[in-house]
């Protein structure tokens, strides 16, 4: 890769860019609709205010929230948090080897170059 450095900096660049999307975007997972129906049908029975309702739309929140089985909630909330931590794993890794890969192309192209051997 000594013979091609703008490439290492094109790939880098690609994969802080593919990285930095998933993160900015990346949340927690959404609820289905009929589960957020119920979650929020939940709070208002209970007296909650605006901000339980936005909550809603997250899978884990709505199903501790609407549980009935313990265990199936658990189930359900660990399956969505394991979900988003795979999520976060990966673009933590892509902004990881961006870095890397721009390092070290711009090492490649910019970096001091041995002088020339004299007799």
């Amino acid at each position: 890769m000594k013979k091609y450095p703008l490439l290492l900096i094109a790939i880098g660049l690609f994969c802080l860019l593919v990285g930095g999307v998933m993160k900015v975007t990346a949340g927690p997972p959404s609820a289905d609709p009929t589960l957020a129906a119920q979650c929020r049908q939940n709070v208002t029975e209970r007296g909650g205010d605006s901000a339980l309702m936005v909550q809603c739309d997250e899978a884990a929140f709505a199903t501790a929230l609407t549980a009935t089985d313990a265990e199936q909630a658990a189930q359900a909330i660990s399956a969505a948090n394991q979900n988003e931590i795979g999520g976060g794993m990966i673009s933590m890794f892509l902004i990881g080897i961006g870095l890397a890969l721009l390092a070290g192309g711009l090492f490649l192209r910019f970096g001091k170059r041995p002088d020339a051997v004299r007799l």
